[in-house]
């Protein structure tokens, strides 16, 4: 999935109505984040942001901005019925006992009891621990719950607002909706939490590479209304760049358990 880049002439016009896309860093075969490479202009964010508002109207949670259905009652602003044991804010060095394996999609993802998700809803997972190890599963999640039908769900409420959010809506909107492939579909291997702070924190991540050895990506989120929310990339990509990376420095995850 990650080729060669080809040129082609230069396009005009709004970002998102062009068809210069170039693959962005992702991994699961499926997973492919299309990023344009184009300059947005002042107007044309502000097209954008009103594209993405009108994409998003509607669309309405417990981790929404604001509020909307009076839920986040409970200790430091979280919905009522989302409780987690944050008392472990050490930095993981080993893959949590708990963790057991759940397919969302055609991904299997790592999920604790402590942790989180602990909401498992048919829109999104959320409901994470306010800690590194509540950071890492969410760094798995939110962005694989970014591909599925309910993608609009998913990234009002657990992707950070601002005009990258905007860039990947308005794309992610305009993109043809394709099956996934997963016949050569990586899988999780690893992590590692490259930075945290209660606001805050990078989650390196750690896959396998269906042509051989690994590959490696980050993801960066912040705590929001109550849960770690994903913080895009400026030109709206879920993950940093990839590359062929080795396990050393990362936490393995080991076999995948039920």
């Amino acid at each position: 999935m990650f080729g060669t880049r080809r040129r082609r002439p230069q396009e005009t016009g709004p970002f998102y109505k062009q068809s210069r896309w170039v693959q962005s860093a992702l991994f699961m075969a499926f997973l492919v984040v299309m990023a344009l490479v184009a300059t947005v202009s002042k107007d044309g964010s502000k097209e954008v942001a009103a594209d993405s508002a009108r994409t998003l109207a509607g669309v309405r949670g417990p981790l929404s901005p604001g509020d909307p259905q009076h839920v986040r009652t409970g200790p430091g602003g979280r919905p009522v019925n989302c409780r987690t044991d944050d008392q472990d804010t050490a930095l993981p060095t080993v893959a949590p006992r708990d963790v057991r394996w759940r397919q969302l999609g055609t991904v299997m993802l790592p999920v604790s009891p402590k942790a989180g998700p602990l909401n498992l809803d048919p829109a999104m997972w959320w409901c994470y621990a306010h800690t590194p190890l509540g950071a890492v599963l969410a760094a798995h999640t939110v962005p694989v719950g970014t591909s599925g039908a309910d993608w609009r769900t998913v990234t009002e409420q657990q992707v950070v607002p601002g005009a990258a959010r905007d860039k990947f809506v308005t794309r992610k909107a305009a993109a043809p909706t394709t099956d996934p492939d997963t016949s050569s579909a990586g899988r999780f291997a690893g992590f590692s939490v490259e930075s945290y702070a209660a606001g805050r924190a990078t989650v390196g991540l750690l896959l396998t590479n269906p042509l051989g050895g690994y590959l490696s990506t980050s993801v960066s989120l912040r705590w929001r209304d109550g849960d770690w929310k994903v913080a895009l990339q400026d030109d709206g990509s879920l993950y940093s760049a990839a590359s062929q990376a080795q396990p050393n420095g990362f936490v393995m995850w080991g076999s995948v358990t039920r």
